[in-house]
């Protein structure tokens, strides 16, 4: 029974061991999924849709080959579809029966595009010669945009590859409990071998009647010697057959066992997990870069897109600042914001001692609130502190996306002079715009401007006083009028200055708070004008319309235009809170001599 057990234990064991092996070798499951296509159309684009990048589970690998220049680009479908337009595009597919990748040309009007790099409104870009291959892992709401040139047809191949788990996580379970009964069996044999040999082999019950034995003979000590000396004795061989076979299995054993552990596998993915935990992706290959994107939701943009986005403004405005590059500048910055900027690189082309304007942070971003929209334009709020000084005042910016094509742009650059700011939903969820017109707020935006200017003009005795915080407004002295008074009383010999309000030229933005509120963000101006009050009378212009003119007197006048940008935390109806001036940056924007 001894041998029997051990028998049954080795055929158990090269069982185990063998299929355990087979999981890793002859039924081993293919460890990625390829869908490519190839086409021949001349659209000048391919858009390689989000139900295709996720037609398999796992991240995806896209290889795009077939021009010159090759670029691709990620993004949400809907920025895709929109920058896309009406331009003539291959949409790109996984057929749900075959498993391939296929293409179908959609026509449009358009059969030139600008050049996709650079876009704020891409996740990810890449662009290269010839060929291109990148990794991703993007949920079904983002799509692929590839191009040339914009002018030559897309790149002909598409591919994209996702990994397959193949792991096999019960062969190291098999190939070890092989082992373990092999270790059995052998101890078994060694176990039965040992005792046959204590044995001396088989006993037996002697048969009945047996025949009386013959008496043995004595013992003799000569004859004993006699016989050992004699060359004719036969010699008592000893048996090594269980020695040899004790060796060989010995040195069979470690390699049995080394051969085992090595084609079974000893890795994690040969185990079965029992920690609870999801299920591992596949790990990329040695170099590979993985851009990972969570799910994304209809905000204007997301917080990588803005950091992105925060840094070329930045740097665009610094050197322009340094090099007083209005042109430059203008690629960053509109409106409001763009007027009192290049107003400030005039007066310093003319005056180097004249003061710029505060330079733009790109870092730390300590509030960004994105409108929650699908549609242009598109508008995001967002404050940055000075990293080198915690003292300055924190700056808040509005920028502005026309189109789809288009890139943010600064519109208001505001100096925030509140210590309080209202909550507002997380950058991930966004804030719906509110229109001009809205009832659902203390004063509709277009209200608030209205109100706010009449503030300017009349001071306390405005209708509107009692509907903002003038105690904690700092910006009205400057403004108000105790200051027009004052520049008016300023002006002597045969002139006289008079103001008038002027429309603003950036859009009135208001984003919603937590408490159903809203952020405003609005501009307005004054006119003044300096005119003669007698006939040929000359007089002497202004500091600041010398600078913006370069005229030192005039018989016909000059006007000033000043700029104002405000922003405001606007209360819900029916609070007994008031409009609270949260920031507002002035000065100079234009400049001219009276016809």
């Amino acid at each position: 029974m001894r041998f029997v057990a051990a028998i049954v234990s080795f055929v158990l064991a090269f069982i185990l061991i063998g299929f355990g092996i087979a999981q890793r070798t002859v039924f081993a499951e293919p460890d990625r999924v390829v869908a490519a296509s190839t086409t021949d159309s001349d659209a000048v684009l391919s858009v390689l849709e989000g139900s295709a990048l996720n037609a398999h589970d796992g991240r995806q690998k896209v290889e795009v080959s077939g021009s010159e220049r090759v670029v691709a680009v990620y993004g949400r479908t809907g920025d895709i579809e929109a920058w896309v337009g009406d331009a003539s595009y291959n949409r790109l597919t996984v057929d749900e029966e075959t498993g391939e990748l296929v293409s179908s040309l959609v026509r449009g009007s358009e059969q030139e595009v600008p050049d996709a790099i650079g876009s704020d409104l891409w996740l990810g870009e890449y662009a290269g010669e010839a060929a291109l291959d990148f990794t991703l892992n993007v949920p079904e709401g983002v799509s692929v945009l590839i191009m040339s040139t914009g002018v030559d047809p897309a790149p002909s191949t598409v591919s994209v590859t996702w990994p397959v788990d193949n792991r096999t996580p019960w062969s190291g379970p098999l190939v070890v409990g092989g082992v373990i009964l092999l270790l059995l069996g052998i101890g078994l044999y060694l176990w039965a071998f040992n005792h046959l040999r204590k044995a001396r082999g088989p006993r037996r019950t002697p048969p009945p009647n047996q025949p009386k034995l013959p008496r043995q003979p004595r013992y003799s000590a000569r004859k004993a010697a006699k016989a050992i000396k004699s060359p004719d004795a036969p010699k008592q061989i000893e048996s090594s057959k269980g020695r040899r076979s004790t060796r060989r299995m010995t040195a069979v054993l470690p390699v049995v066992v080394v051969s085992a552990l090595v084609l079974g596998g000893c890795s994690a993915d040969a185990w079965p997990d029992f920690s609870g935990d999801a299920e591992a992706s596949p790990s990329a290959s040695p170099g590979t870069t993985v851009e990972t994107v969570s799910a994304v939701k209809d905000v204007a943009v997301t917080e990588v897109q803005l950091k992105r986005i925060m840094k070329q403004v930045a740097d665009v405005a610094g050197k322009a600042d340094a090099e007083l590059n209005a042109e430059l500048l203008a690629t960053r910055f509109e409106g409001p914001a763009l007027e009192l900027r290049t107003a400030s690189y005039t007066k310093r082309a003319a005056d180097a001692e004249q003061p710029g304007q505060p330079a733009i942070a790109a870092e730390p971003i300590a509030l960004s609130l994105p409108q929650q929209t699908d549609i242009w334009p598109r508008y995001v709020l967002v404050v940055v502190q000075d990293p080198a000084d915690e003292a300055v005042v924190p700056t808040a910016l509005v920028l502005k996306q026309a189109t789809p094509r288009d890139n943010y742009k600064a519109q208001y650059v505001v100096m925030l002079q509140a210590t309080t700011f209202p909550e507002v939903a997380g950058a991930s969820v966004g804030a719906i715009r509110y229109s001009p017109d809205n009832k659902l707020l203390k004063l509709a935006p277009e209200e608030v401007a209205k109100g706010y200017a009449d503030i300017i003009a009349n001071g306390e005795a405005s209708e509107y006083a009692d509907e903002f915080d003038l105690a904690s407004d700092t910006f009205l002295p400057q403004v108000g009028p105790d200051a027009k008074a004052g520049r008016v009383s300023a002006v002597t010999g045969p002139a006289a200055l008079t103001s008038e309000p002027v429309e603003g030229t950036g859009d009135r933005v208001a984003l919603a708070t937590e408490d159903t509120g809203a952020i405003l963000v609005m501009s307005f101006g004054d006119r003044e004008t300096v005119a003669p009050t007698e006939a040929q009378a000359e007089i002497t212009v202004g500091d600041a319309a010398r600078l913006l003119t370069g005229l030192s007197t005039t018989k016909k006048g000059v006007f000033v235009n000043y700029g104002y940008q405000l922003l405001f935390y606007v209360p819900p109806a029916g609070s007994s809170e008031k409009v609270r001036l949260l920031g507002a940056t002035q000065g100079t924007t234009s400049a001219g001599e009276l016809p």
